[in-house]
């Protein structure tokens, strides 16, 4: 946000020249600044200034104005006075930005840390993060484009308001036209094919071109999980580089230590009142197996199950790898979180026959104030197509509901004529 920039008008001494509708010029005398942590020599070369040189009241004003466009802060106020050696004091007061967004310097073959390093010395609040500001943006962007030099390729470094992968807002500066990716390739990898690696990427990446920091985003999630699928838990991605075939065209190369190769020892269940058999049984973990991390994670999905059925609607396992280096085995912990304990309060049924809905009536063994399980539906259609034929119904479908009472569920149970 700009600042509104405040004129205070000063006299000269006596014998001096006096302010007014004169435009006489004089020496810049000295710059005196506060409120700022922007180093004096990097204010006065935003604002136009230099020590010694002849200025008039309108090149004053001009300067200060440039400081206040150049949106690197919050306010510009100033004032001038006669210094002791007849010429021009400068006062500035300035405010920093309170308003600070996430940001990240995004060009193939650049040093991001040194840029952050040189940026910072300019402007110390600006670590890793920039005024919402088009303008100071824009004049970042300029000062960023002269560091960089040969480093763009001739582009135009641009700014794009961007998400990660976590979906936090930040600002990228970037080249205008992104490198196209000729070619991955996968240094290091054996247990995973790279060819499978290749083909996971390209289908992520689609057309987009290669940003350094969007590249290493994927690998870390994408590929990382493709060997967590492996067993390969420990899998490092030491270095990624990128090497320009062209100004439009770059090689990414990525280094992969792959680790060693776990198998599932054992699955331990944490939780007070748990149908531990029940859990077991219905995961169907791959004990002495590769511990496919997919297939656990599908695993600890039907564990669930029979503790939901058991009107824990909202239980959840947490899971904790323990891995054994020396073994090269995972322990699995799951800490069962049940939650509140719902109740059934009553079943309805729509679409039958008077003759129909009595046989379901009695047929339906879930009682009123019993704990509420969500697949006893599925158990009771089992029961009534015994005694009438489902395939009449072009659909039938089920609706969980909220009851009388706290944590009470009803079910409707709707039979849809073809």
């Amino acid at each position: 946000m700009l600042g509104s920039a405040v004129v205070f008008l000063g006299l000269w001494v006596m014998g001096g020249p006096v302010f007014g509708g004169q435009d006489a010029s004089f020496p810049l005398e000295d710059v005196k600044i506060s409120g700022s942590r922007v180093p004096a020599a990097v204010v006065m070369e935003i604002g136009g200034l230099k020590l010694g040189q002849s200025v008039n009241k309108a090149d004053i004003e001009v300067a200060c104005q440039k400081l206040g466009q150049s949106g690197i802060f919050e306010s510009v106020n100033y004032g001038y006075a006669p210094g002791p050696k007849k010429g021009y004091v400068v006062t500035l007061e300035l405010t920093d930005p309170h308003k600070l967004m996430d940001a990240s310097i995004d060009v193939a073959g650049a040093d991001d840390k040194a840029l952050w390093t040189y940026i910072e010395t300019q402007f110390p609040a600006f670590q890793h993060r920039v005024p919402e500001s088009d303008e100071a943006d824009q004049y970042l962007a300029r000062i960023l484009e002269r560091k960089l030099g040969q480093t763009l390729h001739g582009e135009k470094l641009v700014i794009r308001l961007e998400r990660d992968v976590r979906g936090r807002a930040l600002i990228s500066f970037q080249p205008e036209h992104l490198p196209r990716i000729a070619a991955m390739s996968f240094n290091g990898a054996t247990l995973v094919p790279a060819d499978d690696l290749n083909q996971l990427l390209q289908k992520l990446l689609g057309d987009e071109g290669y940003l350094d920091r969007h590249f290493r985003q994927l690998v870390e999630e994408a590929v990382r999980q493709e060997y967590w699928k492996h067993g390969l838990f420990k899998v490092q991605f030491p270095a990624i580089q990128a090497q320009f075939v062209n100004p439009m065209t770059v090689n990414v190369a990525t280094n992969i230590v792959e680790g060693p190769q776990f198998k599932l020892a054992d699955v331990q269940l944490v939780g007070d009142d748990l149908p531990a058999d029940a859990m077991l049984n219905a995961a169907k973990f791959k004990k002495g197996e590769m511990a496919n991390w997919t297939d656990i994670q599908q695993a600890i999905w039907r564990a669930e199950v029979p503790v939901k059925r058991t009107g824990y609607l909202d239980a959840q396992a947490q899971p904790e790898r323990v891995l054994d280096d020396t073994n090269q085995t995972l322990l699995l912990k799951l800490s069962v979180r049940k939650g509140q304990l719902y109740h059934f309060g009553r079943v309805r049924f729509v679409g039958l026959s008077p003759e129909l809905e009595a046989k379901a009536s009695a047929l339906w063994k879930m009682q009123t104030g019993e704990p509420f399980d969500f697949m006893y539906a599925n158990e009771f259609l089992k029961a009534f197509s015994k005694v009438t034929d489902l395939r009449a119904f072009k659909k039938i479908q089920d609706k969980v509901e909220p009851g009388v009472g706290d944590h009470v569920r009803n079910l409707t149970v709707s039979f849809l004529d073809k």
